[in-house]
């Protein structure tokens, strides 16, 4: 129906949102609560009348006038809403919650998301350096010696403990102060070192001495009071072990893999180090170039984007708790001292970052015209379901899906973002961005 102009009121909330007062016309009211005066007549009976026939002042002493307006108020929230979305040029972000309703003079109060401002300034004169990588003498003899303790030669002891370097062979059980049981092993081999701190610290240390048959149980701290302050353990020595560590020579080059000798796996081991500290040093400079684009960026956004974030961390977090410390996020925040406004204190910002960097990164893609056609996305399939014989078909018929194929078009859309910044940020030639491209989103 042609809808005339309405009284509508608005005010800012905050950055990105809106409180938007809509007045119903009491002359439309008034024709609504006879509809629904009229709805009700045909739906109960109403003694000294046939269904339907009920006069209007009946209805309304009978079931009252706010009953009525309640209904009014049901019925054209959404219609009232719309067209006062329409009337004054409002593009909301999201949907609007009913925050208010007055019933006479009807007057109906929306909160509504606005779309987010995203402004990222002069973001092609970003500049970051790009980190240098070396691989160490001291690193590629650390490797080694990780090549040697693998493949030590184990012989038993006898006539003294346990001492660091052996191999131990025990039974363990740990307790909380509780006495819950959280670690048993019937029958762990580890090797004694007095500095690893894994299940407590100081775990190792007093083991040492120990001979085979021999049980002790001692009490340990345990780090950050998990699963409580402190912990009993239990443990006995069933085998004793001394490790022959292999010289470090030709012969132990061509045990550890093809290779001709010690000089051959040297340098395999540099070549590989330089791959691993080279793929750190990216992803490192990757996180520093998009933190300078977001911090030199101006984005205002709305509170529902930021609600949206800190619930989906909430729920990583407690899925988290409950695979790795059996336990719920209600008691995982009781033992670690914490309360649930503390935990949204403590990830609000990370939250917020997030969702800046989520806009600001879209806006990117924007402004630089980066876009992913279909054939791009074909592509994307093929090439994953190529070499896997008779899945390919099946894992090609799962990517087809629609909702698989948007996610692999926002990855290769992210693939490009990040390969286009990165190339601004290290001063690289890029394409001009798109005539008119705009560095603002309303």
């Amino acid at each position: 129906m042609e809808q005339s102009a309405i009284l509508v009121t608005t005010e800012p909330i905050g950055k990105r949102d809106l409180r938007l007062t809509v007045e119903i016309p009491e002359e439309r009211v008034q024709q609504e609560m006879r509809r629904v005066a009229r709805e009700i007549s045909l739906q109960v009976n109403i003694p000294g009348f046939r269904k339907g026939k009920a006069p209007y002042s009946v209805i309304l002493q009978r079931y009252g006038e706010k009953r009525l307006r309640e209904q009014v108020v049901e019925d054209l929230a959404q219609e009232f809403y719309r067209a006062a979305l329409k009337q004054e040029e409002i593009t909301p972000y999201g949907p609007a919650d009913l925050e208010d309703v007055q019933l006479s003079p009807m007057r109906l109060t929306f909160t509504l998301p606005l779309p987010p401002v995203v402004r990222l300034g002069d973001y092609r004169s970003l500049r970051v350096e790009f980190p240098s990588v070396e691989v160490t003498e001291e690193e590629i003899r650390n490797v080694l010696e990780d090549i040697r303790q693998e493949n030590a030669v184990s012989e038993p002891v006898e006539g003294r403990g346990a001492q660091a370097g052996d191999l131990l062979q025990i039974q363990v059980e740990g307790r909380t102060d509780g006495g819950e049981l959280f670690l048993k092993d019937d029958d762990a081999e580890v090797i004694l070192d007095p500095e690893d701190t894994y299940p407590a610290p100081g775990f190792y240390s007093a083991l040492e001495g120990m001979t085979p048959g021999e049980e002790r149980t001692f009490r340990l701290k345990m780090p950050n009071g998990q699963p409580s302050e402190e912990a009993e353990f239990r443990v006995r020595l069933q085998a004793l072990y001394h490790r022959i560590l292999p010289d470090l020579d030709d012969d132990l080059a061509r045990t550890a893999g093809p290779y001709p000798n010690l000089e051959a796996l040297k340098d395999d081991i540099r070549e590989r180090l330089l791959l691993m500290k080279q793929k750190t040093a990216l992803d490192e400079y990757a996180t520093t170039v998009v933190r300078q684009l977001v911090e030199q960026s101006e984005v205002e956004y709305p509170s529902v984007l930021l609600e949206e974030q800190l619930q989906e961390m909430l729920k990583d977090l407690e899925e988290r708790v409950r695979e790795e410390q059996r336990m719920s996020l209600q008691d995982y925040l009781k033992v670690t001292g914490q309360t649930m406004e503390s935990l949204y204190e403590q990830i609000h910002p990370i939250a917020d970052y997030r969702v800046r960097r989520m806009l600001v990164l879209g806006e990117f893609a924007l402004a630089e015209g980066l876009r992913v056609s279909d054939e791009e996305v074909d592509g994307r399939i093929q090439a994953l379901s190529e070499g896997l014989g008779e899945r390919a078909d099946a894992l090609r018929a799962q990517l087809e899906k629609p909702e698989n194929r948007e996610d692999l078009r926002a990855r290769i859309l992210y693939e490009k973002v990040m390969d286009r910044l990165l190339a601004i940020a290290r001063g690289e030639a890029v394409p001009e961005p798109p005539t008119g491209g705009e560095d603002e989103t309303s």
